[in-house]
């Protein structure tokens, strides 16, 4: 049998859990169960081994407090099964006291806290429109087709675990890497222009959580965020099959050019943030919110491509039985890079619902905008060289699912 008892007490809606302390609060009134076997360090109470637990343990499990309204061990009356001072209190009076009875490590009651939980979810984010007004004024020619970014799909994936030493640690993902956005013209000639945006968002997070007695809790975390954001502008010309002559058709020449601006914003620093763990709407459904900054090292790398494709089109002579009808291409590409340094600011807040569906198990859905300063955008690039620090917006939904122990 261990020589001591480590005791957890997390704020989660409300409750708190510390790590490593030889008395939990209220300990002064309520003796700790012993275990009925040994080796059952973590058995819950009985009726037999401690009536006054097991009376609390049964109180806990029914979700209303112990003996109707009574005092909450600091004072304030109890209601609905709820502390005075407490209404985020999702298990009734005096969980607080016994955080020993459901804590961390078996399947969680959601009364104190998890040893450790995954949120998986799937993203549906929206970004700044593309200002094409520029691009239309440089060319001139009358607009043919035009898409914005609209919503790019991602997912989003958070693992958090809990030591005994009164921290725990988390790690995170999440990534968008589908929006896509054009401009047409309209030919001129056997000339098509079309400017073709793409971007990609994907940041990784390590954050240390320590485990204090607030509603609210701090953290602090380093950060890495890469912000692609690329843009091509592609001229291609026709290219008739020329029909058969006698004598054959002369060898013609059509050169296609793409140029191509392609930017890699890499975000490297740390960030400080704030999150409140669940305010109780009832037995099943929790709020969960989170907010961060952090001033960041923007090692910003630019490639400006120029790519030329050279179509060489030969007609068939009529005067031979062979067919001399060919296409033969060749491809130059030059390519300069540029790799300024810059800083960078990014804010990100979100609030989620959580259902759930038993102990260990809930579905979460939200809503989270995420703002970056100092990054290069494609289009500023395409206009002008060097690194133009743009702000770039980005929210939308998450919907995904839990789990926690």
């Amino acid at each position: 049998m261990m020589t001591s008892r480590v005791f957890a007490t997390i704020l989660f809606c409300g409750l708190t859990i510390s790590f490593g302390g030889a008395r939990a609060i209220g300990q002064d009134n309520y003796a700790v169960p012993e275990p009925a076997v040994a080796g059952q360090e973590n058995a819950l109470p009985t009726s037999a081994t401690n009536p006054v637990l097991w009376q609390q343990y049964q109180a806990i499990q029914n979700g209303t407090p112990l003996g109707g309204c009574q005092s909450c061990g600091n004072g304030q009356s109890c209601g609905n099964g709820k502390c005075g001072g407490y209404p985020h209190n999702r298990c009734g009076c005096n969980t607080e006291l016994f955080p020993w009875i459901t804590g961390p490590g078996n399947c969680d009651s959601w009364c104190v806290g998890p040893k450790w939980q995954v949120e998986a979810s799937g993203l549906m984010l929206f970004r700044d429109d593309v200002d094409w007004a520029p691009v239309e004024g440089l060319v001139g020619g009358a607009v043919d087709s035009l898409d914005q970014f609209d919503h790019g799909i991602g997912g989003r994936v958070f693992v958090t675990g809990y030591n005994e030493s009164g921290f725990g640690m988390q790690v995170g993902w999440e990534g968008v890497n589908s929006w896509e956005a054009s401009l047409g013209f309209a030919p001129v000639g056997t000339l098509n222009r079309t400017f073709t945006a793409t971007s990609s968002l994907n940041s990784v997070e390590f954050n240390f959580l320590p485990l204090v007695p607030y509603k609210w809790k701090l953290f602090t975390g380093f950060r890495f965020v890469e912000l692609s954001d690329d843009l091509a502008d592609a001229s291609v010309f026709d290219k008739p099959i020329p029909a058969p002559v006698s004598g054959g058709t002369p060898a013609a020449a059509v050169v296609d050019t793409t140029v191509s601006r392609l930017l890699k914003n890499q975000l490297i620093g740390f960030q400080l943030g704030t999150r409140r763990d669940a305010w109780n709407c009832g037995n099943k459904l929790f709020l969960e919110t989170f907010a961060n900054a952090g001033i960041y090292c923007n090692r910003f790398r630019r490639e400006d491509v120029t790519q030329t494709d050279t179509f060489v089109i030969t007609g068939d002579d009529l005067d031979t039985t062979d067919d001399e009808f060919s296409i033969t291409s060749n491809t130059v590409r030059t390519t300069t890079r540029s790799n300024p340094t810059d800083v960078a600011f990014l804010a990100e807040a979100g609030i989620s619902g959580v259902w759930k569906i038993n102990q260990c198990v809930a579905l979460r859905s939200g809503y989270q905008v995420m703002a970056i300063d100092g990054v290069g955008g494609a289009l500023d690039a395409y206009l002008a060289p060097g690194l133009n620090g743009d702000t770039v917006l980005y929210h939308g939904l998450q919907f995904g699912v839990e789990y926690r122990r």
